[in-house]
């Protein structure tokens, strides 16, 4: 018998103003942010079959910091962890926040490609320099233009736009096809067809300033994928494995099963710092895996003058990383930051849920990464 009822849209995804997902209100994002592996419409999880044991060690002095009363205090707060090595250094949380619940770390996510494209570029496997559409011609429209470096150092130019402040932009598009909204119209675009869609391919840009897409990030994992010639669903279950993760971590996907590389993992504060670390060691894991490249790593802090000028206002934007040639950063949207110093193997990871308009707030975020700045500063002097 057919129902006479109408069928409801999944609680969370339906749209609501700015033309935002129910979860990612001001009002709904904080809670969204640690509920939105459950939210979403499609997606993996993994578990790593050895955990990376963390040991604890308090440095009571941290707590002497300005900047760290500021964002413990700071009603956007939800957690932070600093590591050097395998030592818990300090560990915090929100009141409404706790260690044991997973929390989206977004744009954290694209440091997974560049340790993907670092291992491949190692190998010989990936030229960089070469055009986007040697490897996917699929992409001509929108990328025609560019090079993988290009796509590395958002730096490409076309048609998709990414301002989260700003209720037309395409990302909202992208947003559906991963399963994080849902816009209510035709079928389901999944993650591919819609990089196929975007048009307005043209040279770098020539004024060396940032040109943010996460569409960019799912070109190069796409590249991944098909010069690895692995499925790049393996690739992130090698890494979640490598990075000795001890809680389930998820991933979301559209439809296909295609992982959302530029924005989908999710995980505890615990695991974004053990995953930290595994950044800071250029994804050589606990158990002899190795998932990423220590010259490519390298490089990025030394050529970062040829990558973009941060949105930050200092450093650059290089090989899907933050750098100011020591330091290596990333952060993510609603407030999300993993900054880590390789020689030293400090790790600072902060959570946080924005409950502005559009949700990435600069100025914010700069601070977590003066923050960042004085917790090593500190710790490399004692």
């Amino acid at each position: 018998m057919t129902s006479s009822r109408t069928p409801q849209q999944p609680a969370g995804l339906g749209l609501g103003p700015r033309n935002k997902a129910d979860w990612d209100q001001p009002e709904t994002r904080r809670r969204g942010l640690r509920d939105l592996h459950r939210l979403h419409r499609y997606g993996l999880s993994f578990r790593a079959p050895r955990v990376l044991p963390l040991e604890t060690c308090w440095r009571y002095e941290l707590h002497d910091l300005e900047l760290l009363r500021w964002y413990l205090a700071h009603p956007f707060f939800t957690g932070m962890l600093v590591l050097q090595g395998e030592q818990i250094l300090l560990e915090q949380y929100a009141a409404d926040f706790a260690p044991a619940q997973v929390h989206s770390v977004q744009s954290i996510t694209k440091t997974s490609v560049h340790l993907f494209a670092g291992a491949l570029i190692e190998a010989g496997k990936l030229d960089p320099g070469q055009p986007v559409t040697r490897y996917l011609p699929e992409v001509e429209a929108g990328y025609g233009g560019a090079t993988v470096q290009d796509a590395l150092d958002m730096a490409v130019v076309n048609d998709y736009t990414e301002d989260f402040y700003d209720p037309t932009a395409s990302v909202g598009q992208l947003e559906d096809a991963h399963g994080w909204r849902l816009s209510g119209g035709a079928g389901h675009v999944d993650i591919r067809t819609f990089l196929g869609r975007i048009g307005g391919a043209a040279p770098r840009a020539p004024d060396g300033r940032l040109h943010y897409k996460s569409a960019n990030t799912d070109v190069v994992a796409w590249v991944c994928e098909r010069v690895a010639r692995r499925n790049l669903r393996d690739m992130y279950l090698q890494l979640i494995e490598a990075s000795g993760a001890a809680d389930t971590v998820y991933l979301s996907t559209d439809r296909g099963g295609t992982p959302f590389a530029g924005g989908g993992l999710h995980m505890t504060l615990r695991d974004l710092g053990r995953y930290g670390l595994l950044l800071a060691r250029a994804g050589a894991g606990p158990l002899g895996a190795e998932v990423g490249s220590r010259s490519f790593r390298d490089a990025t802090r030394s050529e970062r003058a040829q990558g973009s000028a941060s949105l930050l206002g200092r450093g650059f934007y290089r090989n899907f990383l933050e750098t100011d040639g020591v330091w290596l950063a990333h952060n993510g949207y609603g407030g999300q930051w993993l900054m880590v110093w390789p020689e030293a193997e400090i790790v600072v990871a902060c959570l946080s849920g924005i409950a502005d308009e559009g949700g990435l707030d600069w100025t914010y975020i700069g601070r977590l990464a003066a923050l960042g700045e004085q917790v090593a500063g500190l710790l490399l002097r004692n």
